[in-house]
């Protein structure tokens, strides 16, 4: 299960999505979780644990981010000696992707059924090989 969540973090890192397909992975092929109970899971689960880190971040971050409480809760030490968590919340761009995923909630499934689910993980591919090019073209050149 470790090696599993650690693969499934760096690949949400780089590319935003993978720890919900780990997470399907591991039900269904060890769990023998149905299909459909294992993708909602997975999904809830992504859900609940990205509420949980959004809320853990926004409430120990350091006084100059803003809003918020600003609890002392990360590891003091020479590089933190006020214990707050290393950056601000970004929550102008949280505010602004929230548009998007509103839109995309609402015209994702008619626009997965008139191109067909076939289409979009090909689409999803292409972007995914071509962010993977852009990234190897950064690292080394």
């Amino acid at each position: 299960y470790a090696a599993c969540c650690f693969f499934g973090g760096i690949l949400t890192g780089w590319i935003g999505i993978a720890i919900e397909k780990i997470t399907f992975i591991l039900l269904t092929y060890i769990h023998e979780v149905d299909v459909v109970a294992a993708g909602v899971s997975s999904v809830v689960l992504t859900g609940f644990l990205s509420q949980f880190a959004f809320f853990f971040h926004a409430a120990c971050a350091p006084p100059s981010d803003g809003p918020g409480p600003h609890w002392a809760c990360a590891l003091k030490w020479y590089d933190n000696p006020e214990g707050y968590v290393f950056g601000n919340v970004p929550y102008k761009l949280w505010l602004a992707v929230l548009p998007g995923l509103l839109l995309g909630t609402l015209f994702g499934p008619w626009c997965n059924a008139k191109i067909g689910p076939k289409n979009v993980m090909i689409i999803f591919l292409v972007f995914l090989f071509l962010d993977i090019a852009e990234n190897i073209n950064d690292l080394f050149f």
